[in-house]
């Protein structure tokens, strides 16, 4: 419904929802470098934040809180904090008040998990590991947490030095429809390689003659038909690998792979920790290559259909280009300097997928130094 970046270490979205919309505020606290002062500020800007969200929003406050509330916080905060905090309370003393005094109850300290599930963050040494991630959600909803599944996920591979924390709550939301399974998707892009496609065209036309063996009944020759197409796709093609972006290659997701393997084995030794980084910068190296190519290739594209007068699939080209998932409501200012982050208060713009007609004019006709701004 909306997004409102607040500071620098603080950012909200808001989520439509039933029976109540959500309200998540995304949180970085600052590290024990950083003077009181800077903590009292940053604790200050959560606390306007909450009390500028709608009173019906469920509160939901997480992130990287830089402290941590150890078992015996519990005996004097009882309902802020559950019994199984790791370590020693030390700046975490702030983040209590903070819970108490917005009536908030820190979720990922509820429920008895071992240690790997608890921790959340691993020194570079491997041998410092600590809880300084937290879930916060208000009080009155408590008992709607799954407490056996909110939790640390060590195994996600995000290549980062925290790991995933997931908070599961069971609340009676808006109806989601479910989607329909889709089909198998075989690997399309190998038919670009002419040796495949005759090994493809080969083995599918030894299939085909099959079909003169039958009778005419329409069923059998459709049954055998898609059969024969499916069976050939799969000895030669394979299935395609899911890929959230289309500019993620093979060998991307095989140093993934490998990235992933290497994440269990990294606090075994130097030489796995040594290999695990090296690993995890080559995976995003080979990222921003392929991601800047792709943009260049369908520049090429774009320019090239407006050189032709094929001005439709140019302008679907630059559609595909920069359609992107962000939310469709921009974040403007008012005459007052105040940030507008509804979309009703924006008011009707001509802003479409993220990129003005203006700017998609300006991007055709002058040339390569609107591709930074995508």
């Amino acid at each position: 419904m909306s997004c409102t970046p607040v500071t620098s270490r603080v950012i909200s979205i808001r989520v439509s929802a039933k029976p109540n919309n959500i309200t998540i505020i995304q949180v970085y606290a600052p590290t024990t470098d950083h003077e009181d002062q800077d903590v009292e500020e940053f604790y200050e800007k959560i606390e306007d934040t909450i009390k500028k969200a709608p009173q019906k929003d469920i509160i939901i406050v997480q992130g990287d809180f830089n402290a941590k509330i150890g078992s015996d916080a519990y005996n004097d905060w009882a309902g802020t904090v559950g019994q199984y905090g790791t370590g020693d309370t030390d700046r975490g003393l702030r983040l209590l008040e903070f819970a108490c005094s917005q009536r908030l109850t820190i979720a990922n300290t509820l429920y008895p998990h071992k240690l790997s599930r608890r921790t959340t963050w691993h020194a570079p040494n491997g041998r410092t590991h600590n809880q300084i991630d937290f879930v916060l959600t208000p009080r009155r909803f408590k008992s709607s947490i799954n407490r056996a599944k909110t939790r640390t996920y060590p195994g996600a591979d995000i290549g980062s030095d925290h790991d995933l924390v997931l908070l599961t709550m069971k609340m009676k939301l808006k109806k989601k429809h479910q989607a329909v399974q889709p089909g198998i998707k075989f690997d399309l892009e190998k038919l670009k390689d002419p040796e495949i496609e005759e090994v493809f065209q080969a083995q599918l036309g030894g299939r085909f003659a099959a079909l003169s063996l039958l009778d005419n009944n329409i069923n059998d020759l459709t049954n055998t038909f898609n059969e024969a197409v499916r069976e050939t796709a799969e000895e030669v093609l394979g299935r395609q690998r899911k890929k959230h972006q289309p500019w993620i290659s093979n060998d991307i997701l095989d140093l993934c792979d490998k990235r992933r393997s290497l994440k269990k084995t990294k606090n075994t030794s130097p030489n796995e920790a040594a290999q695990y980084r090296e690993t995890n910068k080559l995976v995003r190296k080979k990222m921003e290559e392929a991601k800047e190519q792709w943009i260049n290739d369908h520049c090429e594209k774009i320019e090239k259909g407006m050189e032709e007068g094929n001005s439709k699939f140019a302008y679907a080209t630059l559609k595909k280009l920069t359609k992107t998932q962000q939310n469709k409501s921009s974040v403007i200012e008012d005459t007052s300097g105040e940030l507008l982050t509804e979309s009703s208060a924006v008011g009707p713009t001509k802003i479409r997928n993220g990129v003005s007609k203006w700017d998609q004019h300006e991007f055709l006709l002058g040339s390569q130094w609107a591709i930074p701004c995508l």
